[in-house]
Order: C-alpha cells, then sequence, then structure tokens
C-alpha cells in the first residue's frame, strides 16, 4: 500500500458530531510513533501533535514539498485546488488509512463470497454471492465465472490482495 514517504496514521477512531466528524487517531514516521492527529468535529481544522518538536519539523518539511492538492467535485461544488498544508496532509493520510480498512474488509468478506460489481454499479456499490466452505476463492469465481446466468453483467471482481480487477468476458483466470 502506497506510504508517502513514511507517514502512516494508524488506530483512528471516528464520532458523528452535530457539526461533522470527530476523530482521533496516531502519527507514525517509519513505524514509529511521533504523534497525534484530531478534529474536535466541529467545523475546526485537523490538528497533529507532535511527540517532538524534531517530529514537527519533519513533518511541516515533508508538507511543504507535497505541492497542492485538488479535491473532487462532490455535493454540486466543482473541483478545486489548494495548497497543501498540516490540515490536507492529515486528510490524504486518513484517505490512506480508510482505503486499507476497506481493502481488509473486502479481503475477509472474498474469504466466503465472490464479491463484485456489475454495470451500472457505483464505486461505493458492490454485490456478493456466497460459496460454499468447500470451495475456495479462487474455484468459487471460476464456477460462477462458468455456470452464473447472472455472470454476463460483472463488470469487476474483488481479488483477496489485489482489489477491484475489471471481469473479463473469457472463463479462463
Amino acid at each position: 500500500m502506497f506510504n508517502p514517504n513514511g507517514y502512516d496514521v494508524k488506530g483512528v477512531k471516528y464520532l458523528p458530531t452535530h457539526d461533522g466528524v470527530a476523530f482521533t487517531g496516531t502519527l507514525y514516521k517509519d513505524g514509529k510513533r511521533i504523534g497525534t492527529i484530531e478534529n474536535g468535529g466541529t467545523g475546526g481544522p485537523n490538528c497533529a501533535h507532535f511527540d517532538t518538536r524534531e517530529a514537527a519539523e519533519a513533518f511541516r518539511a515533508w508538507v511543504a514539498t507535497l505541492g497542492t492538492h485538488t479535491y473532487p467535485a462532490r455535493f454540486g461544488m466543482p473541483s478545486f485546488t489548494v495548497p497543501h498544508d498540516e490540515e490536507t496532509a492529515i486528510e490524504c493520510l486518513l484517505v490512506i488509512d480508510d482505503e486499507r480498512r476497506e481493502a481488509r474488509a473486502f479481503d475477509r468478506r472474498a474469504q466466503k463470497a465472490i464479491v463484485y460489481r456489475e454495470a451500472g454499479d457505483g464505486p461505493d456499490q458492490y454485490r456478493s454471492a456466497k460459496f460454499a466452505s468447500t470451495l475456495t476463492p479462487t474455484r468459487a469465481l471460476a464456477t460462477y465465472r462458468a455456470s452464473a446466468p447472472w455472470w454476463s453483467r460483472v463488470t469487476e471482481v474483488w481479488h483477496i490482495g489485489e482489489g477491484w480487477k475489471p471481469e473479463r468476458p473469457t472463463p479462463q483466470d
């Protein structure tokens, strides 16, 4: 998984609030704890609290090398670009952490079911079809490809440890 210059967040806990989402988590550099991150969920900025001055200086120096960050168009608002700062760097690290958590959850789900998307499904949608415990995920996928009447509508399949892969129209794997 992408590791931006060795920085990572772990143990992030989220709590919905009246004004947004609060969170706390631990900030790491090359696997060593260097501080904490938080947001009070009241519309304020994301903050980092560093264990040492050196860690803070190194993080800020890294952020200064990042250039700009473009937020995609959402909720009827156009996309926009801002210079990276400590807050946007924390947001990017949170996105990486969320994607890692999601991948682990899909990997667990794919141990017992084929996880797939059909034409017309959005990026946040998926479907699953459980398979017999006597089958491996690879064997179950081959079985569904060969015999499921609805399989022709499948456009993507989750592969354990690899993520979403486009589904080929031929039954070879």
